[in-house]
């Protein structure tokens, strides 16, 4: 099998005349008794004993400042049932805790997100009604001058007319309604999409003898302080037993002073 190979991220940033180049690698950390090999741009690494085979993959292409995706395999090989969930994964980052996202935090947020997308077009449109609902208004000026044997007087004023066409406005009324319902219709589908894209994602599962179960889970955002090298480790515990998955993002900065003359 093909061994773990990094890819590299470049990013420039550009400051007055300086430059800096960032070049990052994330690779796996070499460990004895521990597999590690590149698979369709992921990164894995492989524990296997009497009682389990459990595997942790990472994407090969994560940026600095990026959440982590991964995907956990395991695999029972013991005569017990064994529970996994998102709460038997701690995950560091050097000396930092990162927190890692359930399925429920992940439904209640996309959730959440429809309904203020919700109460912002129902807003919109109760705006909008209350707008149509107004009569039309039309507003003249005038001027001129009166003469009387007291003398002369100038005369000037606004004068304002208020109009009604309940066609219009009914009108005005079914369209503001029909884009409302256009509106909560593409956030109902947005929805259902984002809920669709947690099929796979790693809950609490009881795992039998001789099943496997695999899931998908992600991170909080990570953290970039310009270190040479930064590591990742991630320990699952299965039953008594714990396995360490770590992975190094390697990076070489590059600081740059362009002359003028």
């Amino acid at each position: 099998m093909k061994k773990c190979l990094g890819i590299t991220f470049f990013a420039a940033v550009l400051s007055g005349c300086a430059s800096q180049s960032i070049h990052t690698e994330f690779v796996a950390l070499e460990k004895a008794g521990v597999q590690s090999y590149y698979a369709s741009g992921w990164i894995v690494q492989s524990h296997k004993d009497t009682d389990y085979l459990v595997e942790l993959a990472v994407r090969e292409g994560k940026q600095p400042w990026e959440d982590v995706i991964a995907v956990l395999h395991v695999e029972n090989m013991s005569d017990d049932p064994v529970t996994v969930g998102i709460n038997d994964i701690t995950f560091h980052q050097d000396e930092r805790r990162i927190a890692l996202r359930s399925y429920k935090e992940l439904e209640q947020q996309y959730i959440g997100q429809a309904q203020s997308r919700r109460t912002a077009v129902a807003l919109g449109a109760l705006a909008q009604s209350l707008n149509a609902s107004q009569p039309a208004t039309t507003s003249s000026y005038g001027s001129g001058t009166a003469y009387g044997s007291g003398g002369t007087v100038n005369y000037y004023g606004t004068s304002t007319t208020y109009s009604r066409d309940p066609a219009a406005s009914a009108a005005a009324q079914a369209q503001i309604q029909n884009s409302a319902q256009s509106g909560i219709a593409n956030i109902r589908s947005d929805l259902q999409q984002n809920l669709n894209s947690l099929e796979g994602y790693l809950q609490k599962t009881t795992v039998f003898p001789g099943q496997a179960y695999m899931g998908r889970f992600q991170s909080e955002m990570t953290m970039f302080d310009q270190r040479p090298e930064s590591y990742y480790e991630f320990t699952v515990e299965l039953g008594e037993e714990s396995y360490e998955f770590t992975f190094v993002e390697k990076a070489d900065i590059e600081n740059n002073q362009r002359k003028l003359f």
